[in-house]
């Protein structure tokens, strides 16, 4: 079976529950059953041990960081606030909807404009002339 070496950081705390438990104080046999749990090396508990030791030295010397973070039940209160100011009192009406849905699509103006060769009004390129077709439609409801 092998085992994993796990590199060893001086910063990081999260080994040292390991670390103080795998101290050199500790029967060899058992220290290596828990290194072959933990997936340590012999090679990198014994310097883990080292680290652990010059850290627990050390820990007095540092000062204690304290974090005055605000307590839960304030903190849930104002969210459930700003939740509950974020609903709407009444349904909005189907026409307030649609008013708000048609607001923001404005007619576009139309740049592509010509005069007709037939009449000379104004038409729009590569459409009919509207007054034209009038006519052509009057002639042919004429002719039946």
């Amino acid at each position: 079976m092998a085992v994993a070496a796990v590199p060893f950081r001086a910063g990081s705390t999260s080994f040292l529950p390991r670390l103080f438990a795998l101290s050199p104080s500790m029967s060899s046999p058992f220290r290596s059953t828990l290194a072959s749990r933990s997936l340590i090396s012999s090679r990198s508990v014994r310097i883990a041990s080292l680290f652990a030791h010059r850290l627990a030295a050390a820990t007095p010397l540092l000062p204690a960081i304290s974090l005055s973070l605000p307590s839960l039940p304030s903190l849930l209160g104002d969210i459930w606030e700003s939740i509950l100011r974020a609903v709407p009192k009444k349904k909005t009406s189907h026409s307030k909807k649609r008013s708000r849905q048609m607001a923001g699509k404005a007619l576009k103006d139309v740049n592509s404009l010509c005069k007709c060769p037939a009449c000379g009004r104004t038409k729009r390129m590569h459409h009919m002339c509207p007054y034209c077709l009038e006519t052509i439609r009057d002639m042919m409801k004429k002719r039946l």
